[in-house]
């Protein structure tokens, strides 16, 4: 089968995430033997030209050196010729933070369309009406089996490892597949389990007047923008949960799908004698030879 372009999309992401995703992304997707990724880490005057030669962009990039700083954009040229490359058929995989909604884009409300929900911190943070993080760090992530083939294989819950759930995001398509999600639980706003700085955000509300606590959360999703089709992985904070088996086959099939309309990368085969196999699974490498190799 030829393999599937990928340009993964990077450069500047919030310092609480490690830049060590992006190398594991690229190794992970190419261990599969269906895809060839190239990373950016300046997508600046990027133009459609640069884009056709690329089955499916991967959005790894919030544009915010840390929470407290200003967003930068990418600039019109480059902006643009992505809605282009995504509308008239390019596929699109937007990573975890990639999903957030600064202001300083060109075109915000282009790029709230693109990700199908407006995630926007609105006022201060920790404003009730706006969106927020739920303050767990572990999560059950439910996953809706029967929704789409992407997720056909996973199991029906598995646990993240040190995560981030974004809850209360404005649904702007209507035409939205969750494949999966979390319940933003009462219980996991208790200020004396928080973190500090997280506790800080919260403290003197009435938790049980959150806007839609209690309910489930999409963290997984595909939709269309044009022609194009886009999967949304809003989940994945870093190494911890990209290397569980559920999430590792989640990305991969879902890009492919993005790039190709296709899903033919199996789950992860960790059965056997190839238990011993170091992550990602889809190769021979066991763990004692990972050292040697250093793919990362």
């Amino acid at each position: 089968m030829e393999k599937l372009n990928i340009l993964l999309i990077t450069g500047i992401v919030t310092d609480e995430h490690t830049p060590l995703m992006n190398p594991m992304i690229r190794y992970m997707l190419e261990s599969t033997e269906r895809f060839k990724v190239k990373i950016t880490e300046e997508f600046t005057g990027c133009t459609a030209e640069t884009l056709k030669k690329y089955d499916a962009v991967f959005i790894n990039y919030d544009g915010k050196e840390s929470i407290e700083t200003p967003f930068v954009n990418w600039g019109k040229t480059a902006e643009e010729a992505l809605y282009e490359y995504v509308k008239n058929g390019g596929g699109c995989v937007l990573l975890h933070t990639a999903i957030m909604n600064p202001t300083g884009r060109v075109h915000d409300d282009e790029y709230v369309k693109l990700v199908g929900f407006d995630f926007e911190l609105k006022g201060a943070a920790g404003d009730i009406n706006g969106v927020r993080k739920n303050p767990a760090l572990e999560y059950v992530i439910h996953t809706h089996r029967d929704a789409h083939e992407i997720v056909a294989v996973n199991q029906e819950n598995w646990m993240t490892v040190q995560e981030d759930v974004f809850a209360n995001a404005k649904q702007v398509d209507p035409d939205i597949t969750v494949l999966a999600s979390v319940t933003d639980r009462l219980e996991d706003y208790d200020l004396n389990k928080m973190q500090d700085h997280v506790a800080a955000v919260y403290k003197g509300f009435d938790m049980s007047k959150l806007p839609g606590i209690n309910e489930e959360v999409p963290v997984v999703w595909t939709h269309n923008y044009g022609k194009g089709r886009v999967f949304v992985c809003a989940i994945c904070h870093g190494p911890d949960t990209l290397c569980r088996p559920n999430m590792t086959s989640m990305l991969c099939r879902g890009t492919e799908w993005a790039a190709s309309g296709e899903v033919t990368i199996p789950y992860p085969d960790i059965q056997g004698e190839r238990r011993k196999n170091a992550w990602p699974f889809y190769n021979n490498i066991t763990w004692s030879q990972m050292g040697e190799i250093k793919k990362w």
